[in-house]
């Protein structure tokens, strides 16, 4: 059972703001493993809960127990997916009432947060709130170092745009020109995957989030990242919407309250260093 209530402010008489709001108290968050925002640790097996894992996620969770007072038990989404809404469950509005992914799981009220490499997007705003970003991002395209530095030399020589299949990438690419109506394959489900026929296919590239882009040329020189960029992102924490805690007789919203410990953080520079311990600069 998720710990937090759905409840409005609007109809509610809310304070915005309590320190210690969650001091003491356990939250479940869902998330997904992808290096190096989250990984297994080599003697994983030997190890139980949180230490199991490793990565950017595993780091920002523990600044925030520091910072709040709260304990976060990290569990992995069930069905391995970001977010993707159910095209045939939307209504005239767009709002869409069947989420799979970690959405899914705050959705439904599974999960009390989800924090991962989660896009901030049209439709999943209209089914989770988000907090204010504590990272941003963007697609571009990752290729071999064979290929040709430009866009638009890739669509003109059929070069094929692997993207992940049923995620925010999809929809994101479904929807821009930016493609137009070049080679795409949805088929990879996972980075994994699509790194590998990319690297099996001079004439393939990946359609790819910056960060996660990144983590290949940080290891491997014979891979790079065009200059042009698709899009811009935002990654933020996803909670239930209208989540609220009450205490006594007042009732305290709490996205307010991890807005204000993720600016308390870039504030002092904490997540520009998790950003230069997880991504460090390439040695090619």
């Amino acid at each position: 059972m998720a710990m937090w209530q759905s409840l409005m402010c609007l109809v509610l008489s809310c304070n915005q703001f309590k320190v210690d709001l969650l001091k003491g108290d356990t939250i479940e968050v869902t998330t997904i493993l992808n290096p190096p925002f989250l990984q297994l640790k080599n003697n994983s097996d030997e190890l139980v809960g949180n230490d199991k894992y490793e990565g950017y996620n595993v780091d920002l969770l523990k600044k925030l127990e520091h910072q709040l007072g709260a304990k976060f038990n990290i569990n992995l989404v069930k069905d391995g997916n970001y977010g993707y809404c159910d095209p045939s469950s939307a209504n005239e509005a767009n709002h869409c009432y069947q989420w799979n992914g970690m959405i899914g799981e705050v959705y439904n009220g599974y999960a009390d947060m989800a924090l991962a490499d989660i896009t901030v997007a049209p439709l999943r705003v209209l089914a989770v709130d988000f907090t204010q970003s504590f990272m941003h991002g963007g697609l571009v395209i990752l290729a071999n170092r064979n290929a040709p530095d430009s866009l638009n030399s890739l669509i003109r020589q059929g070069y094929k745009f692997l993207v992940i299949g049923g995620g925010s990438t999809q929809k994101f690419i479904e929807s821009s020109t930016s493609l137009g109506s070049s080679n795409l394959d949805f088929s990879s489900k996972s980075l994994q995957e699509a790194y590998k026929k990319m690297k099996s296919d001079d004439k393939s590239v990946m359609v790819v989030e910056s960060n996660s882009a990144k983590v290949y040329t940080g290891k491997d020189c014979s891979v790079k990242i065009l200059n042009e960029q698709l899009n811009d992102v935002s990654f933020g924490i996803a909670l239930p919407k209208g989540s609220a805690k009450r205490v006594g007789g007042s009732v305290y919203d709490i996205r307010t309250l991890l807005d204000y410990a993720i600016t308390t953080l870039k504030y002092q520079g904490e997540l520009n260093s998790l950003e230069n311990k997880w991504w460090p600069q390439p040695n090619c």
